[in-house]
């Protein structure tokens, strides 16, 4: 009885993992307008070929296979959700644990012209 037991306890543990990380959420610090459509991804500031202001900052914690896609798709709509025109990728940190955590950065922008 016993043996029963273990696997299903190791089951229990998959499930809450996989449910924390799902409920994982994007670090937003900034201003909040009415939610957007169409947030314009770009890499670089100078690739902003329109006059613009930073409205936020975003982080978000990269994990597991294709880790940087799902993180760089949750900063977006994130975005949307905030009111940002677009949102510039900086890339990634490093730091928190001891195993060094990576986190994807980026700023939420909004066009002024």
């Amino acid at each position: 009885m016993k043996n029963m037991t273990l696997p299903k306890i190791m089951g229990a543990l998959i499930v809450a993992l996989l449910t924390f990380q799902a409920c994982m959420t994007v670090s937003y610090v900034g201003d909040r307008y009415q939610p957007t459509e169409q947030v314009d991804v770009y890499y670089a500031e100078k690739d902003v070929n329109t006059a613009y202001r930073v409205i936020g900052h975003l982080s978000e914690k990269v994990s597991g296979l294709k880790g940087e896609e799902r993180a760089k798709q949750r900063i977006i709509a994130k975005c949307r959700e905030v009111g940002a025109d677009g949102v510039i990728i900086l890339g990634f940190e490093y730091g928190g644990s001891e195993e060094t955590d990576e986190y994807q950065k980026a700023q939420a922008i909004k066009y002024t012209e």
